[in-house]
């Protein structure tokens, strides 16, 4: 699925725990109300994402932190 929001719209809050961890503050899309977690350019990097890829998402049931893993193809 291809994203209709416009980047340069929304203003990220992120916060860099580590090199391949970031903590991210969800926003919502002005004109659809959308939920959007903006990922920064150093995170796909770190784990060898690009535009484009397909992530996976899970929930950690103890400190209900997201993970995020490039799907398989």
């Amino acid at each position: 699925m291809k994203s209709l929001i416009d980047p340069s719209v929304l203003e990220p809050k992120i916060t860099r725990k580590s090199d391949t961890v970031w903590i991210v503050e969800l926003e919502e899309d002005p004109d659809t109300g959308d939920i959007v977690m903006p990922l920064p350019a150093e995170a796909l990097e770190a784990n060898g994402w690009k535009i484009g890829d397909e992530l996976t998402w899970g929930i950690d049931e103890k400190t209900r932190e997201v993970t995020l893993t490039k799907k398989a193809p």
